[in-house]
């Protein structure tokens, strides 16, 4: 298990720098998709997806998938930044 960088050191700064990108990015691309849904569902009811309106779907289905996507590109990028900080 690999240690986190010190907070004193600009290696530790560098490493809350884009730890804090990382998730402000993948919080913002989480609301961008709740608020699109949902603004748009009516426009989005037009639309259907294996018989069912695609605003029900993606309401039922698509944001809960579209988080667990964001969760695996999240931890995929924490693991990254935290390999990268230990090579340092």
């Amino acid at each position: 298990m690999s240690q986190l960088p010190e907070t004193s050191g600009g290696v530790g700064k560098q490493y809350w720098r884009q730890t804090k990108r990382l998730t402000m990015t993948l919080l913002c691309c989480w609301g961008l998709l709740c608020f699109g849904v949902l603004f748009f569902a009516r426009e989005l009811s037009a639309l259907t997806f294996f018989g069912w309106p695609f605003s029900f779907y993606m309401a039922a289905q698509g944001l809960t998938l579209s988080f667990v996507i964001i969760l695996a590109i999240y931890s995929l990028g924490m693991h990254w930044i935290s390999r990268r900080q230990t090579e340092n």
